[in-house]
């Protein structure tokens, strides 16, 4: 006996773990957890149509966890890893996706939550794409060398309360319709970050462990953005481009303007450097230093 539970525990550890609970109701659930290996970077795609997306640092070096729960017969919902290729994919697909109500205690009965754990042992890929509902994204402390998010509609949180450990190719963010909040985004420790807000509200907070000599660009379309700058680092910021004209601009009177340009103060002498290029919209921009 002690044979046989020795080789089923040494299969659940090498292989990972899939099952399917069946339906809860009118809702189907399932959970896969899978271990990646330390010899490459792990790649994370994650395409949902719509619905709840949790994304996540996990407890494990190494191993992560995918849950999906959803209304039967409205979603089909796909997790595959490739461990020879450290390769994730996420998938939830649903016709007429626009329809999708946020709550599964609303009216419709249609409802679909993805929750993602990832690991923090090895650095991460991460390129995700929600076309619509809520994601929250809880990235401190994992070791993203990408990270890029695609919003069509929906509310998106994407927290970094924890310094990357590693430095950031590249920062993506894309949101068309909807609220945006980027909390401590400093703590990315991006070299370079492109955000686009399309119609609605956005608040970027670039607090936190920044790169020197790192870069960032802020384009607006329509509604209020609100930027917060950190003071321990020497700020560069431009402004223009656009519908530049047709926004109201409110700035911090602590960065004084010089030719094209705000600066903060003592920019000359900053042991680190920032340089951010805004496209403001039609709405209003708000621009505070922290």
């Amino acid at each position: 006996m002690k044979g046989i539970a020795l080789i089923i525990v040494s299969f659940l550890l090498v292989f990972p773990l899939t099952f399917l609970v069946g339906q809860e109701g009118f809702y189907e659930r399932v959970e896969e957890g899978f271990e990646a290996t330390s010899d490459r970077p792990l790649e994370v795609f994650l395409d949902v149509d719509a619905g709840e997306v949790v994304v996540e640092r996990g407890m494990d070096a190494l191993t992560g966890s995918v849950s999906m729960e959803y209304t039967t017969g409205e979603f089909r919902g796909d997790v595959d890893f490739d461990r020879g290729k450290n390769r994730l994919r996420v998938i939830l697909d649903k016709k007429n996706w626009h329809k999708l109500k946020k709550s599964r205690h609303g009216d419709d009965d249609v409802w679909a939550e993805v929750r993602v754990q990832l690991p923090h042992g090895l650095d991460i890929l991460l390129d995700s794409k929600v076309k619509a509902g809520e994601v929250t994204m809880e990235m401190g402390g994992l070791r993203l060398r990408e990270f890029s998010l695609y919003n069509w509609a929906g509310e998106v949180e994407v927290n970094f309360e924890e310094p990357n450990p590693i430095s950031m190719d590249f920062l993506d963010v894309d949101a068309k319709v909807g609220e945006l909040r980027l909390i401590q985004l400093g703590n990315a420790r991006f070299r370079k970050a492109d955000i686009n807000g399309g119609i609605g509200e956005i608040d970027i907070d670039f607090t936190g462990d920044l790169q020197n000599e790192s870069r960032a660009k802020v384009d607006l379309d329509i509604g209020e953005a609100s930027i917060l700058l950190p003071t321990d680092v020497g700020i560069r910021m431009s402004i223009g481009g656009g519908l530049s004209f047709l926004s109201q601009k409110n700035i911090d009177r602590s960065l004084y303007r010089r030719g094209n340009s705000y600066y903060s103060e003592d920019y000359e002498n900053a042991a680190k450097k920032f340089s951010l290029r805004i496209t403001p919209g039609l709405g209003e921009l708000n621009v505070d230093l922290n």
